[in-house]
C-alpha cells in the first residue's frame, strides 16, 4: 500500500459515516416538521421560512436538529476537507494548483461549519433577519464549495493522468 493510503481510507470512512448519520438525523427532524429544513435548501431562504420552521418544531425536534449542527455537521466538513486534501496531495503531485485545491476544501469546511452557527443564530434571535440572510448565503455557498471540492479532486486526478502520460512519452 502506498504511503498515506490508511489516512485516505479513514477520512473516507469518517466522511461517509458522519454524512449518512447526520443526514438520517436531519431527515428525521425534517419529517417531524413536514417541510424541508434550511440546511438542504440550495436556492436560499429568508427569515419567514426560518420562522415557519421554528413554529412547527417541538423542543425535542429542535434538540435533534441542533445536535446535527453540533456533532455530525461539525465532524463531516472537517473529515471531508481532510479527504479532499489527502486525495489531491496523492494525485496532484507537485502541481501548483494543489494549493488552490487545498484552499477550496478548507473554504468548504469553514463555510459549512459557519452555516451551522448562522442557522443556530437565526433560530434563536428575535431579530434574525440578518442571521437568516447570512445563513442562506452560507448554505448556498456550502453547496457550491462542495461541488468545487469534488471538482478539485477530479482535476487533480486528471492532472496526474496527464503528467503520467507525458512522462511515458519521454
Amino acid at each position: 500500500m502506498k504511503k498515506g493510503t490508511w489516512a485516505i481510507i479513514i477520512a473516507a470512512v469518517v466522511s461517509v459515516a458522519t454524512l449518512a448519520l447526520g443526514w438520517l438525523q436531519l431527515q428525521s427532524a425534517e419529517r417531524a416538521v413536514g417541510i424541508q429544513l434550511p440546511n438542504t435548501v440550495f436556492g436560499g431562504y429568508d427569515q419567514t421560512y426560518i420562522d415557519v420552521i421554528a413554529a412547527l418544531m417541538t423542543d425535542e425536534t429542535m434538540e435533534r436538529y441542533q445536535s446535527v449542527h453540533y456533532f455530525w455537521y461539525l465532524i463531516f466538513p472537517v473529515a471531508f476537507a481532510a479527504l479532499i486534501i489527502l486525495l489531491v496531495r496523492r494525485f496532484a503531485g507537485g502541481s501548483p494548483l494543489q494549493w488552490v485545491f487545498y484552499l477550496v476544501a478548507i473554504a468548504y469546511a469553514v463555510v459549512d461549519i459557519s452555516e451551522n452557527f448562522a442557522l443556530e443564530a437565526a433560530f434563536s434571535t428575535n431579530d434574525g433577519v440578518s442571521a437568516a440572510a447570512l445563513a442562506s448565503f452560507l448554505t448556498t455557498g456550502k453547496f457550491i464549495l462542495f461541488g468545487m471540492a469534488v471538482l478539485a479532486f477530479v482535476l487533480s486526478f486528471a492532472l496526474n493522468r496527464a503528467s503520467a502520460r507525458r512522462e511515458n512519452f519521454r
